[in-house]
């Protein structure tokens, strides 16, 4: 029996909700066969379910945005004071000039004048350098800021505010496209019996597949063992073939444990298609519903709804 705690609150209407899919994945991993649930089991699950739960890893990636956008901010701030610097050195070179020129009545005074401008010039062509340096630089950190804002570190896929985003610009343009959700069967036993690391592998491994198969099509890490795919262009009939090729290819693969060379065994995953017409967020509940239809249904398959 669980406390009566605001925590396990939450988590109850989590999963009875299906509001956060990957944790009622879990769930339903772990009690099956009638295991119940611990406080421990709980807590755990809370703090690594991406997304609705405020937890885990997107709380955290979330967190280093906001401390990589500050810090972007203060280079901004250096940039444009820079820049500042380097246009009043420069108008003031301008007077300068102009009155040294009204002053200069000799030769000698013609050899200071050329000197002078010879000093000021080098003085500004160090700031514009140092100005150029900045804003390269500038750049690349804007750059590696959106790379990692929108791209899975473990898998180095696209994540689940790029998908959202790529879905949304080709619903704005118009274009049909069907979308699938990919889940690993049985990954928390993988992780049960090999630890974390091998499980964190495996999830590189089927990501890779996925993407090395899909391709053009865009294949992006929801979170946790969760994957989904984006094909524009594409009905439902079409995607299940290409996604049937992808399951066959993930099934293919002999997966070994590398420090021990131990078998993993055969490592499959489940899909879920829908038509995306007007709403993604719609699509994407639609195909997570279909996920869980191939996984009641034996797993290891792929499920989408026929055109009436």
């Amino acid at each position: 029996m669980l406390d009566a705690t605001p925590t396990n609150y939450t988590f109850a209407y989590l999963y009875l909700t299906g509001a956060n899919g990957w944790l009622r994945k879990t769930v339903d991993a772990i009690t099956d066969g009638g295991v119940r649930l611990a406080q421990k089991d709980v807590d755990e699950m809370m703090e690594m379910a991406p997304g609705e739960t405020g937890h885990g890893a997107a709380a955290s990636t979330s967190s280093n945005v906001e401390e990589h956008q500050a810090a972007l901010r203060s280079q901004m701030l250096s940039f444009s004071d820079l820049t500042a610097t380097a246009l009043h050195n420069a108008g003031e070179f301008g007077r300068d000039l102009v009155q040294s020129a009204e002053r200069a009545t000799s030769a000698s005074d013609l050899s200071g004048l050329i000197a002078a401008m010879i000093e000021r010039t080098s003085q500004i062509e160090q700031k514009l350098a140092e100005t150029r340096r900045e804003t390269e630089r500038l750049r690349q950190d804007l750059d590696a800021a959106r790379d990692d804002a929108t791209r899975d570190a473990l898998t180095n896929l696209p994540n689940r505010r790029a998908i959202d985003r790529k879905l949304q610009s080709l619903v704005d343009q118009g274009r049909p496209l069907a979308v699938a959700f990919c889940d690993i069967d049985h990954f928390k036993s993988i992780n049960d019996r090999f630890g974390h690391a091998v499980g964190d592998r495996v999830l590189k491994a089927v990501a890779e597949t996925l993407a090395e198969t899909m391709e053009p099509h865009i294949v992006g890490r929801f979170g946790g063992e969760e994957f989904v795919v984006v094909l524009p262009d594409t009905d439902s009939e079409t995607a299940f073939e290409l996604l049937e090729k992808a399951r066959t290819a993930v099934c293919a693969r002999t997966m070994r444990v590398r420090d021990t060379d131990e078998v993993i065994g055969q490592v499959t995953f489940s899909a879920g298609i829908a038509t995306c017409f007007a709403d993604p967020q719609e699509a994407l509940r639609e195909a997570d519903h279909l996920l869980y239809e191939a996984k009641n249904s034996g797993r290891n398959r792929t499920v989408y709804k026929v055109a009436a």
